[in-house]
């Protein structure tokens, strides 16, 4: 390392210095979030300054690693981390010159000269050169911002709106002003490596400091850093991953896994390494992981790496996702599949589905096994079978299924084998008569207890007569059909104790619960039964709260008879033989 020290940020956009974003970087992520909190502190920093106080806002750390300048012209540098910090600082100042109003006749020329420089030939050179994703918009803003369409949906574009909006009211003295602030009294950290440094430590060194780098970046650097590869960084990482600006907000997409949240990339990432593996992966590990299974491969082996990961994210991108499982019909078998383990938050049985993909050919097999592996799922889900295992039980069937592979083609039947086959309560599959005591007795949350009744919900139209076939999942919320304050408006004196509490067992069972339409849900409340029937019978319309509207009473013998019925249809929609 050369040097690491405090800088002023005019020292950043001065003489014929250039930033270059290195090809392996993410593309310009932040929002308007980010976007308001840098705004929020340079304007306190220009009040403070106003008050003549002594006051400074540290931005942060840019990292820069020298180049080898072809000519003594240009001074690069290499844009290892901070991209984010600086593209939004650089956009910001397009803002500020271009809301300028000409009070002040240099000003807007003063800070475009911040922006780019022009050589002894008049070439014009942009302090910043980014990267294949981000330079189309980028030079969109510095050149013509005037044909930006309302529409476009860039990060860099938003930024340069939002800040024009901010800036829009404000004089030319206060523009200078600002300027002033920003470039003196916003410090930033300034690391610049020598031209050989590993750039790879500085980012492990980041990383184990607890500063977000995502893995895909840290995991791109690691593999590219090799020359032999470049060639292929287009064909089989870009293509995939950073072709357009809508792929890359697809792979930074955060899905929930229980209480850990991870974003698209990071899972395929996890994914990967276990079907290449066939071994547990700590997902909190993952680089270090995959730096130990790549540090001995030879290049053709690594080319292969890259090819079946450009495969594997393919196939990910095939996976039906959020907005695609919303509506669905009962027929929509693979949706449907997808629908339960997006909204049971299970995640750990991606790289067996994609291993699933990867290996079976024929459609129809493969959905055969979505069904067995959904019916699996939600019969463990009802009986309240624990999931901690999952991440292991579903790594030991890829092993099984691998082995059988060797002999022949992977059919849906061999996946059945080897779910009959665990016997342990950690994996095993529930028989019938744990399945019909769990509608008595199992106490689901909302959310799980709504994926499966949605499902049930969605077998109950599936008919010929039936004018719709599909139902909006986000329409739907959980109801008590007995209201957990039963009392307010339920009440029954010749209950004792023990009766009182076994109904508070029993209201939060199966055969209480339904599905309404979220309006519905605040006008129902804690209404008595009488009253509830004719509300429900005006606005509901879902079979499983409909058939069960003529009971003159609804109490423990009704919950009881409503969680058979329920029962049987969960039986016949999971039927697992």
């Amino acid at each position: 390392m050369i040097n690491a020290n405090k800088q002023k940020l005019q020292d950043f956009f001065q003489g014929n210095l250039q930033f270059e974003i290195p090809f392996f970087q993410r593309a310009y992520v932040w929002s308007e979030e980010n976007w308001t909190i840098f705004w929020d502190h340079l304007i306190g920093e220009v009040e403070a300054y106003e008050k003549g106080l002594q006051s400074e806002h540290f931005i942060g750390t840019v990292i820069t690693k020298q180049k080898e300048n072809k000519n003594l012209s240009e001074n690069i540098v290499e844009l290892i981390d901070g991209q984010q910090r600086l593209t939004t600082i650089t956009v910001f100042l397009k803002a500020l010159a271009d809301t300028s109003k000409g009070d002040l006749p240099n000003l807007r020329e003063s800070i475009e000269s911040l922006l780019w420089f022009k050589d002894s030939y008049s070439e014009k050179h942009y302090r910043m050169i980014h990267s294949r994703i981000d330079k189309p918009n980028f030079h969109q803003i510095m050149e013509a911002p005037e044909e930006i369409e309302e529409q476009d949906n860039s990060s860099i574009i938003k930024a340069y709106q939002y800040f024009v909006e901010k800036l829009g009211s404000y004089t030319d003295d206060q523009r200078e002003m600002i300027k002033q602030v920003l470039l003196h009294k916003v410090p930033i950290i300034s690391m610049l490596l020598d031209k050989d440094d590993d750039e790879q430590e500085i980012f492990d060194t980041i990383n184990s400091l607890g500063v977000r780098l995502t893995i895909a970046e840290l995991l791109k650097n690691y593999l590219f850093k090799d020359k032999e590869l470049i060639e292929h960084y287009e064909e089989e990482w870009q293509s995939v991953f950073e072709n357009d600006e809508e792929l890359v907000e697809f792979w930074s997409t955060v899905r929930s896994s229980g209480r850990v949240k991870r974003d698209n990339i990071e899972l395929l990432l996890y994914c990967m390494l276990i079907i290449e593996t066939k071994k547990e992966v700590r997902l909190e590990k993952l680089f270090s992981e995959y730096k130990l299974h790549l540090k001995d491969m030879a290049l053709d082996q690594k080319k292969q790496f890259l090819l079946s990961l450009n495969d594997l994210a393919n196939l990910y991108l095939e996976m039906p996702q959020k907005e695609q499982l919303v509506e669905i019909g009962y027929k929509d078998d693979i949706k449907r599949f997808f629908h339960l383990l997006e909204n049971l938050e299970i995640t750990t049985i991606f790289p067996l589905v994609l291993y699933l993909y990867s290996n079976i050919t024929d459609d129809q097999e493969l959905k055969r096994c979505f069904k067995i592996l959904e019916s699996y799922i939600a019969l463990r889900q009802i009986c309240k079978f624990t999931t901690k295992n999952y991440n292991n039980l579903f790594i030991q069937i890829i092993r099984s299924l691998d082995k059988i592979k060797i002999q022949k083609n992977i059919e849906s039947y061999d996946l059945l084998d080897i779910l009959k086959s665990f016997k342990d309560f950690g994996n095993r599959l529930p028989t019938t008569i744990e399945v019909q005591e769990a509608f008595q007795s199992s106490v689901l949350s909302n959310k799980q207890a709504g994926a499966i009744l949605y499902i049930i919900a969605l077998k109950d139209i599936d008919s010929e007569y039936s004018d719709t076939k599909t139902l909006s999942s986000k329409s739907f919320s959980v109801e008590h059909m007995m209201p957990k304050k039963w009392e307010e408006n339920w009440s029954d004196e010749s209950l004792d104790e023990l009766s009182r509490f076994k109904r508070k067992q029993k209201i939060l069972t199966m055969g209480n619960l339904t599905l309404i339409t979220k309006n519905l849900n605040s006008k129902l409340r804690n209404q008595s039964w009488e009253s509830k029937k004719q509300t429900l019978s005006e606005f509901s319309s879902l079979k499983m709260t409909t058939s069960f509207l003529n009971h003159e009473n609804w109490n423990e013998e009704s919950i009881t008879e409503r969680g058979e019925l329920l029962c049987r249809k969960a039986l016949e929609i999971w039927n697992i033989e």
